[in-house]
């Protein structure tokens, strides 16, 4: 009710990672609901529930699961060496129980098992086999999908090559977070060709 009341209308609400004994202590720690994809699961079922009362919509994340990683990935990029088959078993699965909500937002992590080289926000690979797809290794999840922001530390300092490769990669909105101001327009202007032409007025 307070977002409500405060004039918001989305919120980066439930925290669907999963604690692992490697959780690092900021990035994580008591943002997550616990180490039980199944108790994380439900809580965040309450917390969305509780949103949508207030007309607030939510904003799972961070996908593929954050829970793993040692470093913070505000400050550099998180190496997850876990096999997609352990992935799957308890770091998707809060998020494929929830895959129905309309709003996801990634992680930047690194996972060799899947991709060796690219940052999960820009890889095609990582978003496609274990974000979207429905097999058995993957979360199944159909809406939109958010890069987390894109100034973080995890990722390359360029703010236009970390947008055009979060659109390549499969995200629908690449977020650029800082407010600084030139940065802002550069982002704007190396994405304005990616953008829906305006729809044209009826004649009245």
């Amino acid at each position: 009710l307070v977002l409500a009341e405060a004039g918001l209308d989305v919120a980066c609400l439930p925290v669907l990672d999963v604690l692992s004994a490697d959780s690092h202590a900021t990035a994580i720690g008591d943002r997550a609901f616990g180490a039980d994809p199944a108790a994380v699961a439900a809580l965040a079922r309450a917390q969305v529930a509780g949103l949508e009362t207030a007309g607030v919509l939510p904003v799972m994340k961070h996908l593929p699961g954050h829970g793993r990683a040692r470093v913070d990935s505000h400050d550099a990029l998180p190496r997850i060496d876990a096999a997609p088959a352990d992935l799957s078993a308890v770091d998707l699965a809060p998020f494929r129980a929830l895959a129905h909500l309309p709003l996801a937002m990634t992680a930047h992590l690194l996972l060799p098992a899947v991709d060796d080289s690219r940052p999960s926000t820009l890889s095609a690979a990582v978003i496609d086999r274990l974000i979207r797809s429905v097999g058995p290794l993957g979360i199944g999840y159909r809406g939109l999908l958010m890069s987390d922001d894109l100034a973080m530390g995890a990722l390359g300092p360029d703010p236009v090559a970390n947008a055009l490769g979060a659109l390549d990669a499969g995200c629908d909105l690449a977020l650029y977070c800082p407010g600084e101001v030139e940065a802002n327009r550069a982002v704007l202007s190396a994405l304005a060709g990616r953008l829906a032409p305006p729809v044209p007025a009826r004649p009245q």
